[in-house]
């Protein structure tokens, strides 16, 4: 009892205190037990504020920790936060790990900007540092965070949840350079995982291209952290839906991939019909778990039925990016026969086939597809349209996925229904193209 309340002061004074500098009263949830009726239909206990503590002296030090970290820490090795942030923590657990019982009984109060800035990037910190190759071990996938910074980073991500998932305050802004400060599109350079930019230490040209004629970028923001773009979403507006990057990066290709005029390119306004998603991206590590990407996706098409009401189609160009590594792990004598283009070639409808089926049919626990990308898209509603061959020539693509793409659609009607059948059935919805694909395909 005695840690629990330790742990539920120092947290409730950082949220309540952070912006009321001169308040000493501070109220915190008082513990539940079973003598009481104060439980809901769920069974879970019900907050109350009844326990009046003065502490100045903890609230103070909290605060300055959070206030004061990025500053401090800016300088710092990985190692160095490491161990700043776990000094911390065991300063402020008394050597204890916070379960997560106690995380879910944590009132969540308003917060200044500076301290939830602080979480991200602490947050962002710890997975930087875990993701560092042991001198042991070239994986990247072992935890080497000490149990109390693996229940600390849960903590702080509840924290960043709770005060960031508000669809009513978040809001979308494209990426224009003319009007936003280089520290915010940088970090939006910086950060861009499923399309690098090439030349990132000068990207104005490419961010022009990306954000020039039929073309844009939407940038996910928090009124709290204005300074801070969450996540990104780059759209092409297309006469179609393009079965390659080759169209999205040209900006002068029909959708079939054939060269045309100006007058009717994809270029060309009167004959846009369709939104891709080609790339979203979370920009910050320590929104992982967050999960903001169905928010920025939803008001990216409020945002487009307004600005284009011509738009009929809303669809993305998705990467497989786990692909190569499961054949790598389930069919490794397959992946050892190819070698070049030439050699990819020959064992064309074989990969085809591997591919459909991977997206249909494999699971990473039941009633969940494998590929991340793709269980992304389906929770948000979206179908699995097609699946594309040399899509992508780029050299993280073909290492990714030998060049495959998969297009998924957002149909607008469908899109509540399809979520359902997924999340609670593990249905995935399929459109009529891909499922002539699957059903066609002799290696199946």
């Amino acid at each position: 009892m005695l840690r629990r309340n330790n742990i539920l002061k120092h947290f409730n004074n950082i949220l309540i205190n952070s912006n009321k500098k001169n308040i000493n009263n501070i109220y915190i949830y008082n513990t539940i037990n079973n003598n009481n009726n104060s439980f809901n239909n769920n069974n879970k206990p019900i907050m109350h504020f009844s326990t009046i503590i003065n502490n100045k002296k903890n609230e103070d030090e909290i605060n300055k920790f959070f206030k004061d970290y990025i500053y401090k820490s800016s300088n710092y090795s990985l190692e160095q936060k490491k161990k700043l942030i776990e000094s911390f923590v065991l300063d402020s657990q008394g050597g204890n790990k916070i379960s997560k019982e106690e995380i879910r009984n944590i009132n969540i109060s308003p917060i200044s900007s500076d301290i939830l800035e602080s979480f991200i990037k602490i947050r962002d910190d710890l997975e930087k540092y875990n993701c560092q190759p042991t001198t042991t071990s070239t994986s990247t996938t072992t935890n080497r965070l000490s149990e109390q910074l693996y229940s600390f980073d849960t903590l702080l991500g509840e924290l960043i949840k709770d005060n960031l998932k508000s669809h009513h305050q978040l809001y979308c802004r494209p990426l224009d350079i003319e009007k936003m400060e280089p520290k915010i599109w940088r970090q939006i350079v910086d950060n861009e995982a499923v399309h690098p930019y090439e030349n990132p230490l000068n990207p104005i040209d490419e961010i022009k291209q990306r954000t020039g004629k039929n073309r844009t970028c939407l940038v996910l923001f928090h009124p709290l952290l204005p300074n801070m773009p969450l996540m990104s979403l780059y759209i092409a507006f297309t006469n179609g839906i393009p079965n390659n990057m080759r169209i999205i990066e040209n900006n002068n290709q029909s959708s079939n991939g054939s060269s045309s005029s100006s007058s009717s390119s994809s270029s060309s306004s009167s004959n846009i019909d369709s939104a891709i998603f080609y790339s979203i991206s979370s920009l910050h590590k320590g929104l992982g778990g967050v999960n903001l990407g169905h928010i920025l996706i939803t008001k990216a098409v409020e945002y487009i039925r307004l600005d284009k009401p011509e738009i009929k189609n809303y669809c993305t160009l998705s990467p497989l990016p786990r692909f190569r590594k499961y054949l790598l792990k389930n069919h490794p004598k397959f992946v050892e026969h190819i070698k070049d283009r030439a050699s990819l070639e020959e064992v064309k409808p074989q990969l085809q086939s591997l591919a459909l089926n991977y997206i249909f049919k494999e699971k990473s626990k039941p009633n969940r597809v494998f590929d991340p990308v793709c269980n992304f898209h389906l929770k948000n509603g979206a179908s699995v349209y097609r699946l594309n061959w040399d899509a992508d020539e780029s050299e993280k693509r073909i290492d990714e996925s030998y060049g495959i793409m998969i297009n998924y659609l957002y149909d607008i009607d469908k899109l509540e229904s399809n979520s359902k059948n997924y999340i609670e059935k593990g249905i995935v919805s399929t459109n009529q193209i891909f499922d002539n694909q699957y059903k066609n395909n002799r290696f199946l």
